[in-house]
Parts: structure tokens; sequence; C-alpha cells
């Protein structure tokens, strides 16, 4: 037991809630990067594009996706829960099959621009942040358990598509992938929320209401709080790393590297094993010592992976890369998620987590089209790597600093 309801009592009890999150933290895969970065060389060919240009095109859609969520981010505060991520979700479905229908650069950015701002954006900003404002004790778990859905998702999609694309058309994924998405969450979500008592976070049945004797701060206030500047490289460390890694990977894995595809994609149920580690270890500790104690810490296996990816020669050290990179992908959700509320409150958390995930949108943005520049450039992949490693140890001392004022 930690603070608050030992773990078992608690997932009993809120079963139906957390449920909803991870079924919603599930699907917001097709507009992950790990998920459309599969289709990466079908993109390419069929529409002429260069890998910086991929690149660049994918840039554009996520920063436009992020400029959007900047406003949107909000609804979360107004509007109620079981409606809003219905037609979230209605949309997402209607998005995942559009990407069946795109025929040139123009189109592809636009189908991407869609699901990338309902998955990556909405659709987990919703589940996390409804997550951090129900509880308080148990808030570290549930973002954990909510995102058990996502590492799902990465087991199960890479290895499954790698395969598909030897059978099927790329079309005709996307077309099934929304079919899948409509069967599982149209029905489901509203079901897992209709008796759901305090699910907005608000009202006297909300199980953990706004503390009074905690500041509440507004989005305007945090952007003025010099600790938020120097935690928010943090946040967009991993997003611009890792995306930017996973979204050129096959040209990493399979030219630069001369591994095995095909073990790579399987490798990615380790890293899915490894996040689920990560997640409910952060959200144990979480519970136990607070977000402010271990966010320091999480990019640390992270940047063990990019020693790994940068200096390991046999295709074997891919389980290395993956056990690594998962244990970060896992413990950063958690933690970064549960920060805001420790440090900013939970009455304004969907405007001011909006502001974080926009970081981490507009991060991932960044990724793909500088390292693509670099490969493009015949940047060697050690020299990527070394830089990387730098960087991940700068701001995770620098947030260090900044969580000790």
């Amino acid at each position: 037991m930690v603070n608050g309801t030992p773990t078992i009592a608690f997932m009993r009890r809120e079963w139906r809630f957390l449920l909803f999150g991870a079924l919603v933290m599930f699907w917001t895969s097709p507009g992950q990067t790990y998920f459309i970065s599969l289709f990466g060389d079908q993109f390419r060919q069929d529409f002429g594009l260069s890998h910086g240009e991929f690149g660049s095109l994918y840039t554009l859609a996520t920063l436009t996706s992020a400029a959007i969520l900047w406003p949107m981010g909000r609804l979360v505060d107004k509007l109620r829960l079981v409606k809003f991520v219905w037609w979230v979700c209605v949309a997402m479905v209607v998005g995942t099959v559009s990407m069946s229908i795109v025929n040139g650069p123009i189109s592809l950015f636009l189908g991407i621009l869609v699901v990338r701002f309902l998955g990556q954006g909405m659709m987990s900003h919703i589940a996390v942040t409804a997550m951090a404002r129900r509880y308080a004790g148990e808030r570290g778990r549930a973002i954990a358990i909510a995102g058990f859905g996502f590492p799902i998702g990465e087991g199960i999609f890479p290895p499954l598509i790698s395969i598909g694309l030897t059978v099927i058309s790329w079309q005709n994924i996307w077309i099934c992938m929304g079919i899948a998405a409509a069967i599982m969450l149209l029905p489901t979500v509203p079901f897992l929320l209709k008796r759901t008592a305090g699910q907005d976070g608000q009202g006297p049945d909300a199980l953990a209401a706004p503390d009074q004797n905690q500041k509440q701060w507004t989005r305007g206030e945090m952007l003025r709080d010099r600790r938020f500047f120097m935690i928010a490289p943090l946040i967009m460390t991993m997003s611009a790393l890792f995306t930017g890694i996973i979204f050129h990977q096959k040209h990493i894995i399979v030219n630069l590297k001369d591994w095995d595809f095909l073990w790579w994609s399987i490798c990615f149920s380790v890293f899915a094993v490894c996040q689920i580690i990560g997640s409910f270890s952060a959200g144990w500790l979480v519970d136990r010592i607070s977000a402010r104690c271990i966010a320091p810490f999480v990019l640390l296996p992270f940047a063990c992976s990019l020693l790994i990816l940068g200096f390991g020669d046999d295709d074997y050290w891919a389980l290395g890369v993956m056990a690594f990179m998962g244990l970060s992908a896992g413990s950063s959700n958690p933690t970064f998620s549960s920060l805001w509320a420790e440090l900013y409150g939970t009455e304004h958390l969907g405007a001011i987590r909006a502001t974080g995930a926009v970081l981490s949108v507009f991060a991932s943005a960044l990724g793909p089209v500088v390292i693509g520049w670099a490969l493009d450039a015949n940047v060697s992949l050690l020299t990527i790597t070394t830089i990387s490693i730098a960087i991940t140890l700068s701001t995770s001392t620098l947030a260090a600093v900044g969580l000790r004022r």
C-alpha cells in the first residue's frame, strides 16, 4: 500500500473509469509516430518524397496540430466528459479511414494532421487529464493504469502491420484500423462512463476536489513561473528525440545498422513490456514520494538506449535499445502528467496540461525533420546519438535545478 487506496482495491472499485482511459489510450495509436512511420516507405515511394521532405511534411502537420491543441485543450475543463470524448472518438474513426484515400503530398499532410491532432493530441490529453483530475492519492497509479493501453498498441501493431504490408495494400490496412476502432470505441466509451460519479473532476461527487490549501494556478500564471521554463525542455526532449528516431526507424535500422527490420518490429513487444514496467513503477513512486522527486531521472534509461543504438553492432542489441526506451517512455507519462497537478493544482488542469501537450507535440514535430536533414546530409548515426545523449543529460539537470526551487 502507498498513499491513498491499496492498488488492488482501487482497481476493483474504479475499473470502469480506468478501463475507459486504457481503451482511449490504445486507440491513440493511429496518430502516433511509431504507427505512421511503419508506412513511411510506402508514402515516400508512392508520392515521390525524400526523407527530409517527408519529415518536413510530417513536421508541418504536427506543428499545425499543436497550434490547434492550444485552444482546444481547455475544452476538457468546460465540457461533459462522456459526450466530448465520444465525439472525439468518432472523429478519430473517420480520420483513420480517411488516411486510405490520400493520393498526394497535400492530402497526406491533411490526413496526418487529423490523426495526429486527434490521436497524439486530444485523445491522449482527455484520458490523462481525466485521470489526474479525478484522483489524488492514487493519481500516479491511475495514469499508469490508463496508460497501459498505449504499450499494448505498441506491442501489437508494429509486427502486425509489418506482416500485413506483405499481404494487403497500406490503404486497406487503414480502413481495417478505422473499422476496428469504431467497433471497440463507440459503443464502449458511453458504457464505461455511464455511472461513474465525479468523472468531470468537479462537484460533490468528485474523488479529488481541488485542494483549498494549494494555489490553483491559471495557465497565464503558470507561463510566468520560472520553474515552468526549467522543466519544459525535459518534457520536450523525449518527444523530439524518440519521435525523430522512430519516424526514420526503417532507414536507421535497415540501411545504417543493417539489422533485420522484422526482428526490430518484434522487439517492440519488449518495448511495450518495459514501458508497462516503467509506467507502473513511476506511478507507484509518484504516489509514494511525488512526481517532482523522480522527474529529473526518468530519461536516464533513454540515454542508455541511445548509447546502445550508437555503439551496438549486432541486431540482438535491439533488445537493449527497446528495453531502455520503453522504461523511459513508460515512466514519463505518469510522472509528467502528475507533475502539473502537483505544481499547479487541478482546477485549470485541462488548460495547463494542454500547454505541456503542445510542447510535447511541438517537440515531436522538430525531431523527424531535424534528424531527416541529418540523414540526408550523411551525418553518422553515432554523431546523432552522441548529441542526443548530451541533450538528454542537460535537460534532466536543468529540471532537477528547477524542481528544487
